[in-house]
């Protein structure tokens, strides 16, 4: 009964939540999909506007450009971007999520209010007004700036990069050591190979890693989910105790609690269901795009040597972490995430 209660408060959150400033589109070019959150795609057109829970995907020859309020989006060719939300310092905090590929972001200007940047392996604090992220196979992440100041954090530690830096992060570890960017363009397409070569060298490494970074995600999951029930609890006496306020106290009394106890109690409440929400996507996105990826990969490699004894060792790593992910992150998805 609890699961259906709270797959219910997820249908609604899909269809009320609201991303702070609509993403418009500006260009596009080639093969380009949005799917919606609602669960339905379509292709990419010039002058869509996309919100919470659109996932924007380009194929080797897609290109699209959003504008959100003075912030330019270049979306590159293999690349897989989602518009999402969550809970930050008590407020809601837009974030831009990078499953795959590669995006250029261009500020106009800093307002202090600028969302987040999130790969499967590290979130980034966004000063810069010009920068380029890129999200590789394996899970790892490649962060340059041109100007301004970037802020990127893995494992609980951090990094600044300033104007012609930038720094690699691998999955489940902190970033690592800055270097100067070189002047010739960096080429994601042979990064990316280096990193999809690497993820398929040691796949028993591999998966033992995104098991680690998927463990990660339920660990916020189940936090964010008992603070979320003890809010609700809260909210509930709250709101049932109201009536009995406002006869005690009279019906002004009883408003103005409600306007500074109630209604912030609440807002908050729906704070916390959105970041479970929001690493129960992550999870998800990790799986799909990275752990996914590696079993496809690996399958086509051994379809005539199934006897071999490392990718045995590695099918029954990847059938843990499919069960890992069934029983703890599949009850919080709906079939629109799907």
């Amino acid at each position: 009964m609890k699961k259906i209660i709270f797959i219910a408060i997820l249908l609604v959150a899909v269809l009320l939540s609201g991303f702070a400033v609509p993403n418009d589109v500006i260009y596009s070019e080639g093969d380009a999909t949005v799917k919606y959150q609602e669960g339905y795609a379509d292709d990419v057109f010039i002058g869509d506007v996309y919100d919470t829970g659109d996932t924007v995907t380009t194929g080797f020859d897609g290109f699209v450009e959003l504008d959100q309020a003075g912030l330019v989006l270049k979306i590159n060719p293999d690349t897989v971007f989602t518009l999402q939300e969550k809970e930050e310092q008590g407020k809601k905090t837009g974030v831009f999520s990078l499953a795959l590929g590669s995006i250029k972001f261009r500020y106009d200007r800093i307002t202090g209010k600028e969302p987040m940047i999130q790969t499967p392996s590290c979130v980034a604090g966004v000063r810069g007004t010009e920068f380029s992220v890129y999200a590789g196979a394996d899970g790892s992440a490649l962060i340059v700036v041109d100007s301004g100041l970037v802020e990127v954090e893995s494992e609980g530690k951090a990094v600044q990069l300033t104007a012609a830096e930038g720094v690699e992060v691998q999955l489940g570890e902190p970033p690592g050591e800055k270097f100067r960017v070189p002047e010739e363009k960096i080429d994601y397409r042979s990064w990316n190979e280096d990193k999809l070569s690497k993820l398929l060298g040691d796949p028993l490494v591999s998966i033992n890693k995104i098991t680690q970074r998927l463990e990660y995600y339920i660990d916020n999951v189940n936090k964010y989910k008992a603070l979320h029930t003890e809010y609700s609890e809260r909210l509930a006496d709250e709101r049932k105790n109201l009536p009995a306020r406002a006869e005690k106290e009279g019906k002004e009394a009883a408003r103005k609690y409600s306007q500074e106890v109630i209604d912030p109690l609440s807002i908050q409440t729906f704070n916390l269901f959105l970041n479970v929400r929001y690493y129960s996507l992550a999870a998800l996105s990790l799986r799909r795009y990275v752990g996914g990826r590696l079993y496809s990969f690996l399958k086509a490699a051994n379809i005539t040597d199934t006897a071999n004894q490392t990718y045995g060792d590695y099918l029954l790593l990847h059938k843990k972490l499919l069960n890992i992910f069934e029983s703890s992150i599949a009850p919080y998805l709906v079939d629109a995430d799907i």
